[in-house]
């Protein structure tokens, strides 16, 4: 057997895979380049001679399979939304993915805002990087003292949209700053115990943070709209760490220019790449990072482990946890 990996992966784990197959590593991040034209990487797959492929940002639709005879394909990403799932199963090529793979990192960072926000130090450093935070004199520093005063966690409510990996674990580490957690989930398998479930009307009533961890379907498209908005505090904080497309951005955007929410954190946004002129930058209120909530060198690791553990447990004849398409197993009796 032969593997070529377009995924960034693990050196660990590559040598890990050596043991089973020759291995051809051409991380996509390293040479900037992804496959989108399916005719170009299906000639560039034969060309090598591989029969395993582990992608990540590639594209293995019709073309790609109905060209290369795969035996196996790995996905680094938490649904391998890249892979065509109905021809695979029809060809018999098993699909691994790895959900979970950022969960700790999205948690982390999702963490970070929700205490960025709690002690406004987004407009902290706004008002000292702009000169205007100067203290002179004590009556100084009581303005500053009181303008800045943030609030804590512990004495919060904190709800969560969306119960899955991500979910779970930012509410395993709300547990150590004390704060109340309730949580949207009608789809939840699996409900830590600190946590409170309710439907989303009172999530948002209730909330002095509403952190959203749902993904992007056609049911959760535009949930967070205005209506839903305005059902939040005006001393309510948003944290989207999920998916763009959870809000309504005009919505979200007026709300917090308006002064209706008291801010945002948001690691995702309609128009991505962000650039510097984008107008949630504008807001002193909000903090904006470039879809990176999930950039930890851990989870290359995380994501390289799974899917070794799944090529190895399927060579040894056994179902690997994490398959996309387990009616090829089904099949196979």
């Amino acid at each position: 057997m032969r593997a070529l990996i377009t995924a960034s992966f693990d050196p660990t784990a590559l040598v890990r895979l050596e043991r089973h197959m020759s291995v051809v590593h051409e991380d996509w991040k390293a040479r900037h380049h992804i496959w989108f034209d399916g005719a170009e990487f299906a000639r560039h797959i034969a060309a090598l001679g591989a029969d395993v492929l582990v992608v990540e940002a590639d594209l293995v639709h019709a073309e790609v399979l109905d060209a290369v005879p795969l035996v196996l394909i790995g996905v680094c990403r938490g649904e391998p939304v890249n892979v065509d799932l109905e021809q695979a199963t029809r060809r018999g090529v098993p699909v691994f993915h790895t959900p979970g793979r950022n969960a700790d990192a999205v948690a982390d960072l999702t963490l970070c805002f929700l205490l960025m926000l709690a002690r406004r130090l987004p407009a902290i450093d706004a008002t000292y990087r702009g000169g205007a935070g100067r203290v002179e004199q004590a009556s100084d520093y009581l303005e500053v003292y009181a303008r800045f005063a943030g609030v804590e966690l512990g004495t919060r409510t904190v709800g969560l949209v969306g119960l899955g990996a991500v979910g779970r674990e930012v509410a395993v580490r709300l547990q150590a700053f004390k704060a109340r957690v309730i949580a949207y989930d009608p789809y939840a398998e699996e409900v830590p115990p600190s946590v409170a479930c309710c439907d989303l009307e009172t999530l948002l009533r209730e909330s002095d943070f509403v952190s959203l961890h749902a993904s992007a379907t056609q049911e959760t498209q535009g949930m967070i709209d205005a209506a839903k908005l305005a059902l939040m505090k005006p001393t309510a904080f948003l944290v989207n760490t999920a998916r763009a497309a959870l809000t309504d951005e005009n919505a979200l955007y007026d709300a917090l220019r308006a002064g209706r929410l008291a801010g945002a954190a948001l690691d995702v946004l309609n128009e991505e790449p962000l650039q510097p002129g984008h107008r949630f930058l504008g807001l002193p209120n909000v903090v904006c990072t470039p879809h990176i909530a999930g950039a930890t060198v851990d989870v290359t690791r995380h994501q390289s482990e799974v899917i070794v553990d799944a090529i190895e447990r399927h060579l040894r004849g056994e179902r690997p946890r994490w398959v996309a398409n387990p009616a090829v197993y089904d099949a196979r009796g």
